[in-house]
């Protein structure tokens, strides 16, 4: 095969169509230019150039060669520059959309770290109630539950959680402790909503698969909220392991009805999704975003997990 070199050696010959010419461009003497040509010609068992005494032309093969060196060139000297790329350090303004919920207990720990780390990278974050199918104009990446319908946006899984139920020491002691699903009806449930139509909550145990709708004092569609009331005693809910696990460890909230799967949405598995344009794939801020985000908070999972086995 051919080596970048000859390739570039037989390109310069091409454009000065002369040996000396382009000798002198490459600084070699003209016999080895001339013996490079030759070496390339008789492996290819065809002649490139017409020679004159004065000067040198392609012939019909050695235009169809140029055409395909002139392609192979460029396409490496596209490889370099998408490479050398990744070797720029991200910067300017990464427009991020989210739930609040999703917002104050998974992306407002590790941005700090995540800005630190990506100096010449600037953060606006926008909250919204919204369900995120579609991103605002100028949005360079959406968080959200659950994997997206089929749209034009990519959907890159971030991690996967797990919702429970809870309650503080104070209320169980108050109310007494539910010993199944079906008790919850005698307890007051703060329930996390989007609208007015009633909540659900599933449980499942073996063969126990119920859906429940319930109902209490205070419904909310602020997750802090519901978090901060059920540590005050006011009721139960479920909320996502990850904004209880606070409380549980300063001993504000306990798990109810641990042996149960519950959940609130389609899955018991709930998937945090990063959503954005097909355009933006290549876009370094996006994608450094996107992987530290992976690379943070699976790491924070698994510690979690391994901690509570």
């Amino acid at each position: 095969m051919n080596s970048l070199a000859d390739l570039q050696l037989f390109m310069s010959v091409a454009s000065a169509e002369n040996f000396s010419a382009a000798a002198r461009q490459l600084g070699l003497p003209p016999s080895s230019v001339s013996r490079r040509i030759g070496a390339i010609e008789k492996r290819l068992g065809v002649a490139l150039f017409k020679r004159t005494t004065r000067d040198v032309t392609l012939t019909d093969a050695g235009s169809a060669y140029s055409k395909s060196v002139t392609r192979i060139l460029a396409d490496l000297q596209e490889a370099d520059l998408a490479v050398s790329r990744f070797s720029r350090m991200p910067e300017g303004m990464l427009r991020i959309e989210s739930r609040p919920g999703l917002s104050a207990w998974l992306l407002a720990p590790v941005l700090p770290q995540f800005l630190e780390q990506y100096p010449t990278i600037q953060v606006d974050l926008k909250l919204t109630n919204g369900t995120l199918e579609t991103l605002s104009p100028g949005t360079d990446v959406g968080i959200r539950y659950g994997l997206a319908k089929p749209s034009s946006l990519v959907t890159r899984k971030i991690v996967t959680t797990r919702q429970g139920l809870y309650a503080s020491p104070r209320y169980l002691q108050r109310h007494g402790e539910p010993r199944s699903p079906d008790e919850l009806h005698e307890h007051n449930c703060l329930v996390f909503s989007l609208g007015e139509s009633p909540v659900s909550w599933r449980f499942r145990r073996g063969d126990y698969d119920r859906t429940l709708q319930l109902r209490g004092s205070l419904r909310s569609n602020d997750v802090s909220t519901l978090a901060t009331a059920v540590a005050g005693g006011l009721g139960i809910s479920v909320a996502h392991e990850w904004v209880a696990e606070e409380h549980v460890r300063q001993g504000q909230v306990v798990r109810v009805l641990p042996d149960y799967e519950v959940t609130t949405m389609n899955s018991f598995d709930l998937h945090v999704c990063a959503l954005y344009s097909p355009a933006l794939k290549n876009v370094q801020k996006v994608r450094v975003f996107i992987d530290f985000l992976m690379t943070t908070l699976r790491a924070s999972a698994a510690a979690s997990a391994a901690a509570a086995g």
